[in-house]
């Protein structure tokens, strides 16, 4: 703060300074920072400046942070982030190197329910010897950085597939917000809730994604994608304050894709009726944004839908062809 950087308000981590096309960003998880600014002679000045007041340990140009690795090549414009080395650590740790490869993270038709637990004294003892909490804590933090998939033999699927991540581009001329939204109504075997699942994009590429159970079990598909579409934006909001809080506000409406047209009813009104007046009202914040210019809701193809990706179990030629369309992509060779 005392060399001019204004904390990003919704994010404690990032740190500006700057205006217009002269800004410098610092973004600082506990010891580890970056860096980023428009040329070097910017970072310099910064560096100087922390120095004077830390002690630093400069590592060059960003190429690993917080089991990310970065790879950075101006000739194409682009940036690929993704976590090959991360996925080896857990696949050497969980003694899967011999793993047979697996294309897709979950066997089509496999259904899970907490029946399937153990019942028995001698069942949960064995499974006691299963480090099954550390390994779903090592998944989880693959999904939060860069993987937005995984589900049972994850981590043989992440080991045939290491070598893939985000590659960001600085010349594709997509400069707006997007944002993908789907649900999968009643798939709960437990207690027949549903799974939400939301993409946003900038440039093509996902920025935001994530899956989760409703907590509220509704009584149609058109009502569990429309819960899906509040939490969409929810998300929406943050990102587009954040965009904001960086210097670069979106001008114009965020455009939502939705694949099931009585959500997208609802969200403009049409289609409110008795029927559906249970859902929980929070969610008809949808509607105040729409009305505002916020977001912005039309349809999309279930078969274009990139948030299919995020709710169920898909075979593995569609699989393949959400996952590419999101813009995720094998590392280049030359890497």
């Amino acid at each position: 703060m005392k060399i001019g950087f204004r904390s990003c308000g919704t994010d404690q981590c990032v740190y500006l300074k700057g205006s217009d096309d002269n800004d410098v960003y610092v973004c600082l998880y506990v010891d580890d920072m970056i860096i980023a600014a428009k040329t070097s002679e910017q970072i310099k000045e910064i560096k100087m400046a922390l120095k004077s007041a830390f002690k630093l340990k400069e590592l060059g140009e960003a190429k690993f942070i917080l089991g990310m690795e970065i790879y950075h090549d101006r000739t194409t414009g682009t940036l690929m982030i993704n976590q090959t080395r991360y996925v080896d650590d857990v696949v050497i740790r969980f003694n899967q190197e011999d793993a047979k490869a697996v294309v897709n993270p979950r066997e089509t038709g496999m259904k899970l329910s907490k029946t399937q637990s153990p019942t028995t004294d001698a069942e949960r003892e064995g499974m006691r010897g299963n480090p099954y909490r550390l390994l779903i804590g090592c998944l989880l933090y693959i999904t939060t950085c860069t993987r937005p998939k995984a589900a049972i033999r994850v981590l043989h699927y992440l080991k045939t597939t290491k070598d893939f991540g985000i590659v960001y581009s600085g010349n594709n001329g997509k400069v707006g917000l997007e944002a993908y939204t789907d649900a999968d109504w009643g798939s709960n075997l437990d207690d027949r809730g549903s799974v939400s699942g939301d993409m946003i994009r900038f440039g093509g590429v996902p920025v935001v994604f994530k899956s989760k159970y409703q907590r509220t079990v509704v009584l149609s598909s058109a009502e569990a994608e429309y819960m899906t579409l509040g939490l969409c934006t929810q998300e929406v909001l943050c990102t587009r304050a954040m965009f904001k809080d960086l210097g670069h506000e979106q001008v114009g409406a965020t455009q939502v894709w939705e694949d099931n047209q009585d959500a997208i009813a609802l969200a403009s009104n049409a289609g409110y009726n008795a029927r559906t007046k249970h859902v929980n009202i929070r969610h008809h914040f949808i509607r105040e944004n729409v009305a505002r210019d916020i977001i912005t809701v039309d349809f999309v193809g279930t078969e274009d839908q990139l948030a299919d990706l995020l709710t169920k179990v898909l075979g593995t030629k569609r699989l393949k062809f959400l996952v590419e369309a999101s813009g995720i992509r094998l590392k280049p060779a030359h890497h």
